[in-house]
């Protein structure tokens, strides 16, 4: 075991939170290499006709139906101009397809400001782990009696906690992409209704 020394020792510096790399942050347990924005407001994407926020939409079924598709992260983006196409070409068409819209607008930010939470929580865990780990390190290199050698029981439990760490690092340098890819996708479907009207 040995000869793992000096691997786990670089490998616990690497443990460091992927959040120490590039500049200092204001929030510590932010846990990905993009600045956190917390607010995404529709003036930023959106300068078209003014959208009501109402919870009416849901008691037609052709504006719920649309809404659902452009609130879902997955559904493809011919999915979601081909239902505002049927829609605008119905009675007060755009008026629902902005109803479609505004709803689903308030749908997608929901989840991003989910998804920021979610971050936040893991990063805070990560920084945790990341400060166990050390301890760990520190704990597993000590020599209980002199001339033994670290702990090998200990060694093996960091070499594991290691390797959860740097699936989780990894792991979140996935998730950290998706609130880009939800204003990414508010933006695609912005330009899809602005056709439309």
């Amino acid at each position: 075991m040995r000869k793992f020394l000096p691997t786990l020792s670089l490998a616990c510096l690497c443990a460091a939170p992927a959040w120490a790399d590039g500049p200092a942050r204001t929030n510590p347990d932010w846990p990905c290499h993009q600045a956190k924005v917390s607010e995404f407001p529709l003036a930023s994407v959106w300068d078209g006709p003014p959208l009501a926020a109402s919870v009416a939409w849901r008691e037609d079924s052709d504006i719920a139906a649309l809404e659902a598709i452009m609130a879902q992260r997955r559904a493809p983006l011919a999915d979601v101009q081909a239902g505002v196409a049927k829609l605008a070409a119905g009675p007060e068409g755009k008026v629902k397809v902005l109803q479609a819209f505004a709803a689903a607008f308030d749908d997608l930010v929901r989840q991003r400001a989910e998804i920021l939470a979610g971050l936040e929580r893991y990063g805070r865990k990560n920084h945790e782990m990341a400060d166990r780990i050390r301890a760990e390190n520190e704990t597993a290199h000590q020599e209980t009696t002199p001339g033994a050698g670290p702990d090998e029981t200990a060694l093996q439990k960091l070499q594991w906690d290691l390797r959860i760490f740097q699936d989780r690092r990894r792991t979140a340098n996935y998730v950290c992409e998706a609130p880009q890819a939800i204003e990414t996708r508010i933006g695609e479907i912005v330009k899809v209704v602005r056709a439309a009207l």
